[in-house]
């Protein structure tokens, strides 16, 4: 019923880049995938700790993604609520996070840390977020 401040869930995904771009699943995706035992071993894995979402981050996240425009309406603005969401809820990664040079991509600075991110990684993520986080249909019957 309550959530520890400091508690994350590890969200697992799996990537591998294909020209210019990745392709990325979810672990449930993954395992659901029609692949080879040869095709899987071309992804790397790359464990995400991710926060709990409490109703406190939970309402933060929905205010922090509120524009105010020049007459004082609010409008929800979705892609500035995804990128908080990411912002807010990454806590750390494991060390397969490698830049261009092999070199250890720490999460902090974190704005510019996920500013930087491909946006398939960032949306595998927020999918395998939600995924572990919220209730599937087949959960909310039960």
């Amino acid at each position: 019923m309550f959530i520890e401040n400091d508690s994350t869930v590890d969200i697992i995904i799996y990537y591998k880049k294909v020209g210019y771009h990745y392709l990325a699943y979810s672990e449930g995706e993954f395992k659901d995938e029609d692949l080879t035992d040869k095709e899987r071993e071309e992804y790397k894995k790359l464990t995400v700790k991710m926060r709990e979402l409490t109703w406190g981050l939970y309402n933060e996240l929905q205010e922090l993604s509120v524009d105010i425009d020049d007459e004082g309406n609010r409008k929800f603005n979705y892609k500035k609520y995804k990128e908080i969401r990411l912002i807010k809820l990454i806590a750390d990664w494991d060390a397969t996070v490698k830049d261009r040079n092999g070199a250890d991509v720490k999460v902090n600075p974190i704005e510019k840390t996920i500013k930087s991110m491909s946006p398939e990684i960032a949306e595998a993520l927020l999918n395998a977020y939600d995924q572990v986080m919220y209730l599937s249909e087949e959960e909310e019957k039960k």
